[in-house]
């Protein structure tokens, strides 16, 4: 049964109860912590403000919700909003006498922060091209959107041992990332049927799993029943005592995957028996209720393009399974957007698209159903706010975790470290003048600490900060680079480790190695493939030259 807006004022009302008892100092910090991190409200680097986190499930915001975001960044956060690796957006600097206001509000337009940190089942996250994706079997966004709802008031939920991350994907290009959730699942077609392959134990951190096979085939309808078991499961017998081996992976690991898949089975044939019939109803309600908007009419009065426009046409927009339509990425250096960006975003979806947009998990956003003819005045719209740059999923489009800028968690300054990166491939004769669309493709994340915010071990290039004493016993950043990593039903794998490098020559480093794959590459070769044919050894003698300045000889 869909939550009900009368369930969400009830839960409003307990938590701000809570927290006008903590602002008169009646309750201690500690005391108020399980209820502001229950609604995503996380302490910042000096702890004395604070960040909200804003769970969109599958990335799916209308124009309005994406309006509604950017008058609470205005009002609540200094006027910048922040996509994370999640499809979550961040506010930070919220002040804590106006949460219970800002949640009203949020709520108002369809959105809550209910489980987006705690132990919990976080935000349900989705491939942003669903429903378009040429690949795809069918649309899961109505999939992503039937989870998020049942968990957010269920029993379990915010007492799990830890955070329980679901992960739907539709399309070839695994843009959600299903291998490194607790869930993952990836939609199927069988005997014309709908259904999908359902993949568990997965997660990153400091010792990183990848989600193993459970079923190649569940029906869609009892997508429900096997959530629910599988949390169950987690629930029962996850670690409660050493929250360091809390996540699922590690249950998976102490089982072994048969033991574990016959708990599952065996929990799927409970729920089934108790409550099967409701949920598989809630599914189909799910279906029924999922209504997007209509597509806008595909004829258009023709736009002069800007002189970059053929440029950013070809590496930011996707095509549609939908003839005469194209899906446009946004792109966000470092996932963060202005208020007043968000606000032309919003106007923007509703004048050239079907009055929606997507975040998504590598920091960006989407506007889906873009009429081809509308591309050159959406491309100019998008220019008058700063937000026309080209190159997405890129060397120059990083993604990293906030870093030391707002975690009290980071060693390193990730987003420090991005911008590094991009300024060494534009001032470096060798990487600029057209070297990041020749080269295509090619996924660099980054992670302030071990804990993997950044998916760091995913990317085709990871960095992981590190802090190091030196010989003259100065602690240093450092970065560790991982090469290889991928994602994909079958095909995931964590990156390969070449070593640690200073965090002034990271940037070099990442430059040769990319120089040398552009170079040495064979036709269709992805990175992954190339890290597999080349080797690590030599990957290695091409950083070290990368550091002096130098070209590595070929392969």
């Amino acid at each position: 049964m869909r939550p009900t807006r009368e369930q969400h004022l009830s839960a409003l009302a307990g938590h701000q109860s809570r927290t006008d008892r903590f602002i008169r100092g009646e309750l201690k910090a500690e005391e108020w912590r399980p209820i502001r991190l229950s609604y995503g409200l996380y302490y910042q680097l000096d702890h004395t403000s604070h960040m909200q986190r804003i769970k969109i499930p599958g990335g799916l915001l209308s124009a309005d919700q994406l309006a509604c975001l950017a008058d609470v960044a205005d009002r609540y956060g200094r006027g910048i909003a922040h996509v994370t690796t999640r499809q979550d957006i961040q506010i930070h600097w919220v002040p804590v006498e106006g949460i219970i206001e800002m949640y009203e509000h949020l709520l108002g337009a369809g959105i809550t922060t209910r489980g987006a940190c705690a132990d919990s089942v976080r935000n349900v996250t989705a491939c942003p091209f669903a429903g378009t994706a040429p690949t795809e079997p069918f649309d899961v966004s109505p999939y992503c959107i039937a989870i998020h709802e049942y968990f957010l008031f269920n029993p379990l939920n915010l007492t799990l041992p830890r955070k329980f991350k679901i992960a739907v994907e539709g399309c070839v290009n695994d843009c959600a990332q299903a291998p490194v959730n607790d869930i993952g699942l990836y939609a199927k077609v069988r005997d014309g049927a709908r259904g999908f392959s359902l993949h568990a134990g997965g997660g990153l951190g400091a010792q990183p799993f990848l989600a193993k096979p459970i079923r190649d085939f569940i029906p869609d309808r009892d997508l429900l029943v096997w959530c629910e078991a599988i949390v169950r499961v987690q629930h029962r017998f996850g670690e409660r005592k050493n929250r360091n081996k809390a996540r699922m992976k590690y249950l998976v690991q102490k089982m072994g995957l048969e033991r574990f898949r016959a708990a599952v089975e065996t929990e799927v044939e409970h729920v089934d028996g108790e409550r099967g019939a409701e949920l598989r109803t809630q599914v189909d309600e799910a279906l029924a209720a999922y209504r997007p908007p209509q597509a806008p009419d595909t004829r258009r009065v023709a736009v002069t393009p800007r002189a970059d426009f053929a440029h950013w046409q070809r590496t930011n927009t996707r095509a549609q399974r939908q003839p005469g339509y194209r899906a446009a990425v946004v792109k966000l250096p470092l996932g963060d957007i202005g208020a007043d960006q968000m606000r032309a975003v919003a106007r923007l979806a509703r004048e050239h698209g079907n009055g929606t947009v997507r975040t998504t998990n590598d920091q960006n956003m989407v506007l889906p159903w873009v009429p081809e003819a509308a591309l050159a005045a959406l491309h100019a719209g998008l220019a008058e706010h700063e937000l026309a740059g080209a190159d997405v999923a890129t060397i120059d489009d990083v993604v990293s975790c906030p870093g030391m800028d707002y975690c009290s968690l980071a060693i390193t300054r990730s987003m420090g470290m991005a911008e590094r990166l991009r300024a060494h491939l534009q001032a470096v004769p060798d990487t600029a003048n057209g070297f990041v669309e020749r080269l295509g493709p090619f996924a660099v994340k980054i992670s302030g600490c071990p804990n993997s915010c950044g998916q760091h071990h995913v990317g085709d290039i990871g960095l992981t900060g590190h802090s190091v004493k030196t010989e003259d016993g100065t602690e240093r950043p450092f970065y560790s680079i991982l090469v290889g990593g991928a994602v994909g039903e079958g095909r995931a794998r964590v990156g390969k480790r070449l070593g640690r490098f200073r965090e002034q020559d990271a940037a070099a480093v990442i430059a040769a190695l990319a120089r040398f794959y552009e170079r040495e590459r064979r036709e269709g070769e992805s990175f992954r493939a190339f890290v597999d044919r080349v080797g690590p050894p030599r990957l290695q003698a091409v950083a070290e030259a990368g550091l002096r300045g130098e070209e590595a000889s070929p392969a």
